[in-house]
């Protein structure tokens, strides 16, 4: 492990601890996304 990230150049510890975080802010931004939709849902429905 150690040889393929000195030839690499990447820490495969790294790159999946990097991977986590990316997951978890797309699924915190979805969750925004979804409160929006139903926040104008709600609007609209008040307005129409």
């Amino acid at each position: 492990q150690n040889y393929r990230e000195s030839i690499v150049g990447v820490s495969s510890d790294e790159e999946l601890a990097d991977i986590e975080k990316f997951q978890n802010a797309y699924a915190a931004a979805a969750r925004l996304v979804g409160v929006a939709d139903e926040m104008f849902q709600s609007l609209i429905n008040m307005l129409g």
